[in-house]
């Protein structure tokens, strides 16, 4: 009895250094310490934790509507902080989303980001405009 004590204690504990070297290779920012967030699209946003300093590029699994329209966004996380990690979810008005990457990037990568965008958003827009 001792021994299988011993082994499923063996196999958890080796499980979470498992995780923990898996989720270390991951970007990761603390809930709390959100300090803002700008949604690119349905399916894109960047968030800043702690600080204007510190940028994320969130990517969602599917389309989450009206994204770039709320003025609130609930981060839920399974644990302290929200990772690359299909639990981890932002929560809309209209439905929870769910993450599927969170990448640390730097402030010119979000100013190509955002122009990027811009530009995309923009030409889809011409061509609605055209389509009519």
């Amino acid at each position: 009895m001792r021994r299988l004590i011993f082994i499923f204690f063996f196999i958890f504990v080796l499980q979470n250094y498992v995780q923990a070297i898996e989720s270390s290779d991951r970007s990761c920012f603390r809930v709390s310490d959100i300090s803002g967030w700008r949604a690119l699209d349905d399916k894109n946003l960047i968030v800043w934790s702690p600080s204007k300093s510190h940028p994320y590029l969130v990517k969602l699994f599917n389309r989450c509507p009206g994204l770039k329209f709320e003025d609130t966004l609930v981060f839920k996380s399974s644990l302290w902080r929200t990772c690359s990690n299909y639990n981890d979810q932002i929560h809309t008005r209209h439905m929870p989303c769910s993450i599927k990457d969170i990448k640390e990037i730097d402030d010119e990568e979000v100013v190509e980001l955002i122009n990027a965008f811009k530009t995309s958003n923009d030409k889809e827009a011409s061509e609605n405009k055209n389509s009519e």
